[in-house]
């Protein structure tokens, strides 16, 4: 079993909820980054012990900054649709609070990457 520190949450990981719910709320709007970002799913960093997955897996993403901004866009297009229910806006608004996160962590990397050059 790994430790509480092996298992610290950054930026750049994710729920298998969460990106369920951004592959499903993206399906519509852009299939072809719904897939991409479906395709992040494809070892948790945190395997649940039984067989069937769970929302508590993490997974470790890698997306490029222009699919992260196609995501946040596709998610604000989404949020802002008149038909969707309170409910699923505050949601898409919490996804989208965790892939500008995303976004910003990869700005600090490329930065840092600048600086040393």
């Amino acid at each position: 079993m790994p430790s509480q520190e092996e298992l610290v949450l950054t930026a750049d990981t994710f729920s298998r909820g969460a990106l369920r719910m951004t592959v499903t709320l993206l399906r519509s709007i852009n299939p072809k980054l719904a897939l991409t970002v479906q395709n992040q799913m494809c070892s948790p960093i945190n395997p649940q012990p039984d067989n069937n997955p769970s929302p508590k897996d993490n997974f470790k993403i890698g997306l490029v900054p222009l699919d992260v901004r196609g995501v946040v866009e596709s998610l604000q297009k989404k949020g802002q649709h008149p038909q969707v229910d309170p409910g699923t806006q505050m949601m898409v608004k919490a996804l989208i609070i965790d892939w500008i996160n995303y976004a910003n962590l990869l700005i600090g990397l490329e930065n840092s990457k600048n600086a040393q050059q």
